[in-house]
């Protein structure tokens, strides 16, 4: 009895001591999404929620940096597809990670249970553990590639809100990465680096009226 009661209270005190990082998780991932949706909705950004859904978020931070490159710049990039695709990819590959690891510590306990022969299970193993480094070493170039292109991407956002701070911004998110999503949040309403606006046409029955920047970047939205 003494030793399943102390197995409860290390339960319990693993579980109290992992929500404050649950809390913080959850509300770096709030102010994320909630900047990015409202720097994506004011600057006219088609589908600007998709800022809120795991993984295909990426999509308009990408956006957000084609759409500086492109009206600042004139520089037609594709960022938003790059890193929706390696956000995806990454995704993939680390469930696919996750079943094989599940895989092998299955097949290790099924196979003392069934009285294996010590050198099977050891080569059974090791065909897991090769292909397991194999993926490992794919989600690592992947991740890598992520990264640096997520990067600069957000350099472009940056730069977009407060260009004399944008380097600073950068380098503290890659430095303190709990710091990029409260640069993101107090500078969401900003568009410093941005053109002047031009005036929107008043809309006609032939012609819709069009959002600031709408001509511009129209491949951007």
């Amino acid at each position: 009895m003494m030793y399943s009661n102390e197995l409860a209270m290390g339960i319990v005190s693993g579980l109290l001591a992992g929500i404050p990082s649950l809390l913080f998780g959850v509300a770096v991932y709030v102010l994320t999404a909630l900047s990015l949706y409202t720097i994506a909705q004011r600057r006219g950004l088609n589908r600007p929620w998709l800022a809120w859904i795991p993984v295909v978020n990426s999509w308009i931070l990408g956006s957000l940096s084609d759409q500086y490159r492109y009206v600042v710049k004139g520089e037609n990039r594709s960022k938003r597809k790059l890193l929706l695709v390696m956000s995806i990819l990454s995704a993939i590959l680390s469930t696919v990670l996750c079943v094989m690891c599940v895989a092998v510590a299955v097949q290790a306990v099924f196979g003392v249970l069934q009285g294996f022969q010590a050198n099977y299970l050891v080569r059974t193993v090791m065909d897991y553990v090769i292909s397991l480094l194999g993926l490992l070493l794919v989600q690592l170039g992947v991740m890598i590639a992520y990264a640096v292109i997520r990067f600069m991407a957000l350099y472009d956002v940056y730069k977009s809100l407060d260009p004399a701070n944008s380097v600073l911004y950068l380098v503290l998110s890659i430095l303190v990465s709990p710091t990029e999503p409260f640069f993101l949040f107090f500078n969401r309403n900003k568009d410093t680096g941005m053109p002047p606006r031009r005036p929107a046409p008043e809309a006609t029955p032939q012609q819709p009226r069009q959002e600031p920047w709408e001509t511009d970047n129209k491949d951007y939205l």
